[in-house]
């Protein structure tokens, strides 16, 4: 096929110049603050939705969470084999999801916290059904959106970039949780609980933004037709497991991967609980947010810097390392000081910052080691197989409501906030001890990791010489 043949195909026409413009940089970042709009509603809200606006317990919750996962285990692969086969049209190969899934994805959200009645029964499964609907659409959406970084560059500086306007952009989309512990946990005799109605209206105006959101990020977002076209279209996804599977660069990234979302989803939900019940100061969930975020801001400026002084491997071995030893002090330090839990948080942060701004140019490289080790390249399902990843660290996530009722957390009382002191004891634990175990296992998993500076370097050299070899063919 010849390079014109590519751009017809696409519908792309070719960029003036060869680097990404600040308009493609910007419509890649809002689509995952529209994503995590909701998102992050889902991660840190809907459990305690689910125990004090629907009175289910926390075991079931966290059993309604797993089903969602394991149906994720078949949905993810299935649609990143869907992706992978689709071919380019007018708007392109990836970037037509974005609102093909988008604008559904915002009604979905909506629908999941919409209560029709007081009955517990059909809140269970009303509640459980609109979950697993907005999961399938969000991988719907998640997995086309993370494939197109692979065909919007394959310059390395620029997939950094990508990866830290995608982390900037999911940052903007954590906005809720900077402004629900003021608008939305303000129910309750001491205004430390959720109001369910207040939850719904902002819910609606968070969907009106994410459609917004998502009809700009498809009018700024490009795919460049020679990387489109490098794409293989003729995909199995048991051989791509296969190959997957075999793959130690592959597999250790995906499980941090994994355990990244796990850890921030688990700290977020525990600190909901932790911040109404530990310190009944629901409001310092604003604050907590505020602080563990500085970290990545801070390095935002540094991070290419960084990268091509020591590389990815060595940033995250040392990160990981700040944040173990950051969340063991917290976890053993058992501190009734709000500010001190709050201060050690930076720390904790700051340790696996980097990761959290690089997770999506990190997984970038293990498709691409992908694509040296096999020769074919299938960025849409290695991304669905990352992604699904992700989604076991959301089923991991998922255990903090079933482990604070294995404590004793009544949703009887989640109103009148008197909860048991040996409860509320045991609830500092769970919040705690679950962080520090997933963090040091993730600084395990990076020592394992074969892609360090020198090997990258070597991969991207052959890659650009296998391109160029197959565009010419």
């Amino acid at each position: 096929m010849s390079r014109k043949a590519a751009v017809d195909l696409t519908g792309n026409k070719p960029a003036k110049g060869d680097k990404l413009s600040a308009k493609n940089y910007i419509g890649y970042t809002i689509c995952d603050t529209a994503n995590n709009l909701a998102f992050s509603v889902m991660g840190t809200y809907l459990a305690i939705y689910c125990t004090d606006i629907l009175g289910i317990t926390g075991t079931i919750v966290t059993i309604i969470f797993w089903i969602a996962r394991i149906w994720d285990a078949i949905n993810d692969p299935m649609m990143g084999t869907i992706v992978q086969k689709h071919k380019p049209g007018k708007g392109g190969k990836y970037r037509p999801y974005i609102l093909g899934a988008g604008f559904p994805l915002a009604v979905s959200a909506v629908l999941v916290y919409t209560k029709f009645t007081g009955n517990l029964t059909f809140n269970t499964i009303y509640v459980a059904a609109t979950y697993i609907l907005y999961g399938m659409i969000y991988t719907v959406l998640s997995v086309p959106y993370g494939s197109l970084a692979m065909v919007m560059t394959d310059k390395d500086n620029e997939r950094s970039n990508l990866s830290v306007s995608r982390a900037i952009g999911g940052g903007f989309g954590n906005l809720p949780q900077l402004l629900f512990p003021a608008l939305v946990m303000v129910g309750g005799d001491d205004g430390q609980q959720m109001d369910g109605q207040r939850l719904f209206y902002a819910m609606c105006i968070i969907a009106i933004a994410m459609m917004a959101i998502y009809l700009l990020s498809y009018l700024w977002t490009k795919e460049k037709p020679e990387l489109v076209q490098l794409s293989n279209e003729q995909v199995h996804i048991t051989s791509t497991l296969k190959d997957v599977i075999k793959d130690r660069a592959f597999v250790t990234m995906s499980l941090i991967g994994g355990l990244v979302i796990a850890v921030q989803l688990y700290i977020n939900t525990a600190n909901v609980y932790l911040f109404k019940d530990f310190y009944q100061r629901s409001g310092f969930g604003t604050i907590y947010l505020v602080i563990s975020y500085l970290p990545m801001a801070l390095m935002i400026p540094f991070s290419n810097k960084m990268i091509r002084k020591w590389g990815k491997k060595a940033i995250c071995v040392v990160g990981f390392a700040i944040s173990t030893a950051a969340a063991f002090i917290t976890w053993i330090g058992h501190f009734q000081n709000i500010w001190v839990y709050i201060v050690l948080a930076f720390f904790v942060n700051a340790g696996i910052g980097f990761v959290i701004l690089e997770d999506w140019a990190m997984c970038g490289d293990v498709v691409d080691h992908q694509e040296w080790v096999t020769g074919k390249r299938e960025e849409a399902t290695n991304f669905a197989v990352f992604t699904f990843m992700r989604k076991m660290g959301q089923a991991l996530a998922a255990i903090v409501p079933m482990l604070c009722s294995l404590v004793g957390y009544n949703t009887d009382k989640a109103f009148i906030g008197n909860q048991a002191p040996e409860v509320i004891d045991k609830m500092y634990h769970v919040s705690t001890l679950g962080p520090l175990v997933m963090i040091a296992l993730m600084l395990v998993l990076i020592l394992l990791y074969p892609l360090d500076k020198k090997t990258t370097e070597k991969m991207q050299a052959a890659l650009t010489e296998m391109r160029a070899a197959k565009l010419a063919e």
